[in-house]
């Protein structure tokens, strides 16, 4: 008797068990349904629920869902400019929102949030209502308080999870363009990637892609007064000078405020209406940004140029009379 009833516990708690399991994620868990922005993509959503209907989301049972994907192509090629964005170092096609509607009456109250951390902000022009976002979770509430009901919930990548994807993804090289790298690049690794241009004994060479205008300088392997700054073999890529075609907006490129020093540069006088001019110096990475004012569009800069040189890192390679006089400056 005492074994049967045992035995009957171990069911009832498996089924309870497979009970948790099985049964949907509350709306405002962290994951909704087992889908986690940044690491679901399109093809696990459409796996689990098919194609989306014409408005581009799926009614279920009790709540409308829709989802945002990463399809905007960040700049791959000048990434490693920018801040660090997890959104941008995502896998292509990956969720990056899922907004949910819920259509059944579900209580706010019943959310019990912790309201220190959440930030709340008021949604024009409903009366009642507000947002209640949680940065480190990626999760945002809209509730209408006198109705006590949750409007739209919202869940984005969590904190955790984009400095994750950061920490694997990232570029540490700040000053590489499309894997090319002042003194660890050489012309051979140029030229697999651009073509050949010219006879190997010129050190400034200018290549063209369908998207821009690339000039690079090689070594001549001197160092001395007259030759190189650095202490590297000849045919070693020293500087890398892209130019954009067509050029593109500077805010696209979602620039580090805290590394770039913004310098405007005086126009040449004879430049009737000349546009006006600035450069973004990261000295550190060694790189430099020039960009001028966009006609018509007031405050948008677009990018005209942008140069690699050799970052501070490399400095134990500069030739020593260069290092010296480098030093003194310093």
């Amino acid at each position: 008797m005492v074994r049967k009833e045992k035995s009957s516990l171990r069911l009832a708690m498996l089924f309870c068990t497979l009970a948790l399991v099985l049964l949907p994620q509350t709306a405002w868990s962290k994951a909704w349904r087992g889908i986690v922005p940044l690491k679901s993509t399109r093809v696990d959503i459409e796996r689990r629920f098919g194609k989306p209907d014409k408005w581009g989301g799926y009614d279920l049972k009790d709540e409308r869902v829709s989802f945002d994907y990463r399809n905007d192509p960040c700049k791959g090629p000048y990434l490693s400019l920018g801040a660090d964005n997890c959104k941008c170092l995502a896998d292509e096609e990956a969720v990056m929102s899922i907004l949910v509607e819920p259509l059944i009456k579900r209580r706010a109250s019943a959310l019990k949030l912790d309201v220190k951390t959440f930030k709340k902000t008021p949604i024009n022009p409903f009366p009642h209502t507000f947002e209640y976002y949680n940065p480190t979770e990626g999760i945002v509430y809209t509730v209408d308080e006198v109705d006590d009901e949750i409007k739209h919930i919202t869940y984005y990548p969590s904190l955790e999870d984009c400095e994750e994807i950061i920490a694997k993804r990232a570029q540490r090289n700040r000053n590489s363009w499309r894997g090319l790298m002042p003194l660890h690049s050489n012309r051979r690794d140029v030229e697999r990637l651009l073509g050949t241009r010219s006879p190997s004994q010129h050190t400034l060479v200018t290549y063209n892609t369908d998207y821009e205008s690339v000039i690079a300088k090689y070594s001549d392997g001197r160092c001395d007064t007259q030759g190189s700054d650095w202490n590297v073999a000849a045919g070693t890529l020293i500087e890398l000078v892209v130019n954009p075609n067509p050029s593109f907006l500077l805010k696209e490129l979602y620039l580090d405020s805290t590394r770039y020093k913004r310098e405007e540069i005086t126009p040449y006088p004879e430049i009737n209406d000349a546009p006006k001019i600035w450069t973004y110096i990261d000295s550190s990475n060694g790189i430099i940004i020039r960009t001028q004012s966009n006609r018509g569009r007031e405050g948008d800069e677009i990018v005209v140029s942008i140069k690699y040189l050799p970052s501070k890192r490399d400095d134990g390679l500069r030739c020593e009379s260069k290092a010296k006089s480098n030093n003194t400056k310093r």
